[in-house]
């Protein structure tokens, strides 16, 4: 069958019977602009009860001046009778589950705002349609109004060049790893990208949620070994911007937690260029949670403090380890894994206990996740079992750890 996708001007409509199916039909027909006349014998779906119905039997009265005929009543017969009458009083019939009987089939309807999306099987599988039609609609930006808008008044005025965007960058957190984290917003984002310049952390399977025209660029930093200076990642979003591209940079966890979404956030903003942030999964806290931690565990932490061991040009930062004296809270430090050593030697300079309670999480939320449960006097030794990117928590709440439900392996020193 060929489908014709059409826009009908104002119709008059006749809907027989008030089920579930009718109630389908009848929500899409009063979200448009045609009028709508109810028979039915009797109301079976709650949708109806504040809806104007005539409790009655069909007749072919109720079909004078109608244009469109919608059977959901499930009658075989009536179906037949309409079929076979539809020319004699000029009407368009559609008769549900029945093709055989239907002048025309629905479509799965996404309306946003001026912009409708419709999906259609040719009536063969009405529920995947509506499932196709729900995936596109959770794409759909939700607040593009004034965009329809302003496109409106750029035709009315002329302008031939209504769909070139000036270009945008979406600084995304992608969460520690596995797409399962991501945030649907973030998945919406994705799906929007002309270039993606990805970090590091960022895995494949995430990657390969983009388009498959997207350009992606590797932009990673690792610990010595830095392929491009943030100044020059800076320059590059703000060309591809500047070009008219939708830029996504897509970082691992969330950008606000040592993501450098400070500098380049301004520095775009600072250049003219529209920028949107958006959160994601952070591994400080998805990490506590898959090692069966609790950082904030009542009766042995009062709060949580996040810092991190490593400073630029790949130097040790450890101003924060005396604070592990008579710590009440629960210290977590990214990009601990490097300086396990450094960190245990520090803290017994300082004289703080090594038999604090630590653990290390490493490969947070894939297939090789690992959690070392320890304490500071063996940090090294706990380093050699697991591998970076790892988190490191420190503090009384790790001794309950092992109290808990976690994901993937556990070693207990």
């Amino acid at each position: 069958m060929n489908i014709l996708p059409v826009a009908l001007t104002p119709k008059r409509v006749l809907l027989i019977g008030a089920g579930s199916s009718a109630a389908l039909k009848a929500e899409n027909i009063y979200g448009s602009d045609c009028s709508l006349t109810i028979v039915a014998k009797e109301i079976k779906d709650i949708y109806f009860c504040d809806k104007e119905v005539i409790r009655d039997e069909f007749s072919f009265s109720y079909v004078k001046d109608c244009d469109v005929v919608i059977n959901a009543s499930a009658d075989e017969s009536l179906s037949q009778l309409l079929w076979e009458n539809r020319k004699k009083y000029g009407f368009l019939l559609n008769c549900v589950d029945m093709p055989k009987y239907c002048d025309f089939y629905f479509q799965a309807v996404v309306k946003n705002h001026d912009l409708c999306v419709s999906v259609s099987t040719g009536g063969a599988a009405p529920k995947y349609a509506q499932f196709i039609r729900n995936l596109i609609s959770a794409i759909l930006p939700k607040h593009s109004k004034q965009f329809y808008e302003d496109i409106k008044t750029k035709r009315a005025q002329g302008d031939t060049n209504i769909y070139q965007d000036k270009g945008k960058v979406l600084l995304i957190g992608c969460g520690p790893g596995s797409a399962d984290n991501l945030t649907l917003k973030a998945l919406k984002a994705l799906n929007s990208i002309d270039i993606a310049m990805v970090d590091s952390l960022v895995g494949k399977e995430i990657t390969d949620l983009l388009p498959k025209n997207c350009i992606k660029i590797d932009v990673s930093k690792k610990k010595d070994c830095h392929k491009l200076l943030q100044e020059e990642i800076n320059e590059m979003l703000l060309k591809c911007a500047k070009d008219g591209f939708c830029v996504g940079r897509l970082k691992g966890g969330d950008p606000a937690v040592f993501g450098r979404v400070f500098e380049e956030a301004v520095f775009l903003t600072e250049n003219g260029v529209n920028v949107e942030m958006i959160n994601g999964v952070s591994s400080v806290f998805a990490g506590c949670l898959a090692g069966g931690v609790t950082p904030t565990l009542r009766g042995f932490s009062a709060g949580a403090l996040i810092v991190s061991a490593h400073l630029r040009e790949s130097k040790f930062n450890d101003d924060w380890v005396e604070l592990l004296r008579d710590f009440k809270y629960t210290m977590i430090v990214l990009m601990a894994y490097s300086f396990a050593d450094k960190i245990a030697q520090k803290a017994e300079e300082l004289g703080i206990s090594l038999d604090t309670p630590a653990a290390f999480i490493s490969k947070i939320d894939s297939d090789e996740q690992i959690t070392i449960v320890g304490t500071l006097g063996k940090l090294s030794e706990m380093a050699k079992l697991c591998s970076k990117p790892a988190v490191l928590v420190i503090g009384k709440a790790v001794t309950e750890a092992t109290r808990m439900p976690y994901s993937g392996k556990r070693v207990i020193l």
